[in-house]
């Protein structure tokens, strides 16, 4: 029922565009379209506890990363008001450990804009990870919450890579969506995305059945609110996302799980003159074993204080991760950062971070915990 009448909202909006534009004229002029990007490196020297590290005894000591996307955009506005525009981003060193190092295609998708709000088709973030509110940090290619350049291992790699409170890890980031985005109404925007299956095209066979330990019906709501109050900022988010479980084993008659994982996240931060504070919450069911349908409840959270100084940024952070395992116990990683940023010129900045993480697993005598301490450095150009 519920996917029945989101799709029939869907439906509204869609002639609701065509009503306000009346009938669309030519456009003024042609979509005209720009590259844009940017090109970040890193190198972290590693010290981990070779005593109980579950990684540690091989690991590298010094490690390198890179971090690339190309973005190919464009837009234009009719003559009834609405802009109509596309973007398509290029990954390179996504996390592929192979050896291209490349995820090819990222995101892309098309948008229509106007006095309505936005509307969005295509493989992106849903509306409630775009509306994500992060703890401040002093260098944005490093933190505690960061995909990329983490070199420490946390100690136990089928629980955590890191602190996130943006991706919940239940479904395709990525997959195919419908998203809506309200207009801003003094400060405050709300936002909503739904997404039928878990595949990022789903016209080629991708609907063909339900897959052992997939999920459907991705939906999300957000809302965010942004003001200025003389020199004070305030950044204020919520939001839920939900799906449906496809089934829990290879009987798909047999569902013996919780068959909607959900996830619910808070954020917030607030600004003063070269200063800024907030951080930002995100509670997930996790479906990690699809024989038994067992399921794990994950908590993250980060904490962050920045000081932003014409070329210069320092910022401090702290981001905790807990996940209860298959035994009803809960592993914790901490983690804790001081970072740094100069602005050599536009698009243009150099880095440091020092990083300590502390993984603490709560299985007696698995060998798993480890301590690591990171310290790096980074350069970014953007373009």
């Amino acid at each position: 029922m519920k996917k029945k009448l989101l799709l029939g909202t869907t439906a509204l909006i869609a002639a609701g565009v065509v009503v306000a534009g009346g009938v669309a004229q030519a456009a003024e002029e042609p979509i005209s379209a720009g590259v844009g990007g940017y090109f970040r490196s890193a190198m972290g020297l590693v010290s981990q506890d070779n005593g109980d590290g579950e990684f540690a005894n091989t690991a590298q000591s010094m490690a390198l990363g890179n971090d690339i996307e190309i973005s190919v955009s464009g837009s234009t506005t009719l003559d009834n008001g609405i802009t109509a525009g596309f973007s398509a981003m290029i990954e390179g060193n996504g996390g592929d450990t192979g050896a291209t190092g490349s995820a090819a295609l990222d995101e892309r998708f098309v948008f229509f804009r106007g006095s309505f709000g936005q509307i969005r088709v295509g493989q992106v973030e849903s509306a409630r990870q775009s509306m994500t509110a992060f703890a401040p940090s002093g260098n944005y290619n490093f933190g505690v919450n960061t995909p990329f350049f983490i070199f420490g291992n946390p100690g136990n790699a089928a629980g955590f890579f890191n602190v996130r409170t943006y991706d919940d890890g239940l479904g395709n980031e990525d997959n195919i969506k419908l998203i809506y985005y309200s207009p801003t109404f003094n400060g405050f925007r709300l936002g909503a995305s739904y997404s039928p299956g878990d595949n990022n095209n789903g016209q080629y066979g991708g609907n063909a059945g339900d897959a052992v330990g997939g999920v459907q019906n991705n939906a999300s709501v957000s809302a965010e609110f942004h003001q200025t109050f003389g020199d004070v900022s305030l950044g204020l988010m919520v939001g839920w996302e939900g799906y449906n479980l496809e089934t829990c084993n290879a009987a798909a008659n047999v569902q013996t799980c919780n068959d909607n994982p959900d996830s619910m996240q808070f954020g917030g931060s607030i600004g003063f003159g070269e200063w800024s504070i907030g951080g930002g919450y995100l509670e997930s069911e996790q479906i990690t074993d699809s024989t038994t349908g067992q399921g794990r409840t994950r908590e993250d959270f980060d904490l962050g204080v920045a000081w932003w100084h014409g070329s210069f940024g320092v910022g401090l952070m702290y981001g905790q991760a807990e996940l209860d395992d298959a035994g009803g116990l809960t592993d914790t990683f901490k983690i804790s950062e001081i970072n740094a940023t100069y602005v050599l010129g536009p698009g243009i900045d150099v880095g440091a971070a020092i990083r300590r993480g502390d993984f603490d697993d709560a299985t007696v005598g698995t060998g798993l915990d480890n301590q690591f301490t990171t310290v790096a450095i980074s350069a970014a150009l953007n373009f």
